[in-house]
């Protein structure tokens, strides 16, 4: 069995923690009418959380990439791509019946994007760092798009040096990235903010904004799980990150539902969706640590294994 690099399990739990705060209001357009609770979460969340996580996600779906890949290899698969390529399809399937409840949600875009990462897997690491550098820049100026391509080649090249392996080893550049990262989330802020006023173009401006952000969160809990208190307290966050996929899905299900029960559509109000979104996330980390002392990984992602593998490699991959 292969051991499961905890600090990746938590980074997922994480950033699916931001990530809802963000889809409840963009699946629910509640009211405009705003008191002064709303108008201090608004700031707050465009300051620490609007357009911070996707970054992440995309960053860890670079990681998968390679962990997945080497992996199959290592244990003498003859066709890793052919692998990789049923579990992108599956997760296309996945997106395309997701997008028709959450348009413009990312699976559908990751299966997408995902496809170009193949021709990078066997290019030496220099490389795939130097294009993943130049590409997420491009982005900050092209959008989102290309900072998630940007961001599954960063992921990739950590892969490919064992970063969240061995982090001790990289402790310094971490240290480095992470201050860097911290001193600019301030003026690439202001950037965003200018980059809004005077072109409109939004999502150039939160690529700006938010790429310090997620990358001073990644350092920092890359650095803080070197610790063993730190990976007991953050345990719960593990087991959520564990079922990533599942607990993606069904928060919108669960928001969907509250949302029609309550009708919220043009009459809720922010401080309600974030009580709200903060409860489904209460949740699903305990339900996820139950279900994780009983079974190996969580419904969905036991679905997207067996589709990859079939049912006699799954056996023998247990």
């Amino acid at each position: 069995m292969v051991k499961r690099i905890v600090t990746l399990d938590v980074l997922r739990g994480f950033a699916l923690m931001g990530i809802i705060f963000i889809n409840i209001r963009q699946m629910v357009f509640g009211t405009m009418e705003f008191n002064s609770l709303d108008l201090q979460i608004i700031r707050f969340l465009d300051v620490a959380v609007d357009h911070r996580f996707f970054v992440i996600f995309s960053f860890l779906f670079g990681v998968g990439f390679q962990l997945f890949l080497s992996r199959v290899e290592a244990k003498g698969e003859s066709k890793p791509r052919v692998l990789f390529l049923r579990r992108l399809f599956i997760l296309f399937l996945i997106g395309l019946v997701h997008h028709y409840f959450q348009p413009g949600e990312t699976l559908l875009i990751y299966a997408v994007i995902g496809l170009i990462l193949l021709p990078f897997y066997k290019l030496k690491s220099s490389f795939v760092l130097i294009a993943g550098i130049v590409v997420t820049l491009a982005g900050l100026y092209l959008g989102p798009i290309v900072v998630t391509f940007g961001m599954f080649l960063l992921g990739h090249w950590s892969g490919q040096i064992g970063l969240f392996q061995n982090p001790s080893r990289y402790k310094l550049g971490l240290r480095i990235t992470q201050v860097v990262s911290l001193l600019l989330i301030i003026p690439m802020y202001f950037a965003q903010q200018s980059i809004m006023d005077k072109t409109g173009a939004l999502d150039v401006a939160f690529a700006v904004g938010g790429l310090p952000v997620s990358i001073f969160y990644v350092t920092t809990l890359t650095l803080l799980m070197r610790h063993g208190v730190v990976q007991k307290l953050l345990a719960p966050l593990a087991s959520l990150g564990r079922m990533a996929l599942t607990n993606y899905l069904l928060q919108t299900v669960i928001i969907l539902t509250l949302s029609n029960l309550l009708d919220w559509p043009g009459t809720v109000h922010v401080s309600t969706q974030m009580i709200a979104a903060a409860a489904i996330l209460l949740l699903q980390i305990i339900s996820s640590t139950l279900i994780l002392k009983r079974f190996r990984m969580g419904p969905v992602e036991y679905l997207w294994r067996l589709g990859t593998y079939g049912k006699k490699r799954m056996v023998k991959q247990q």
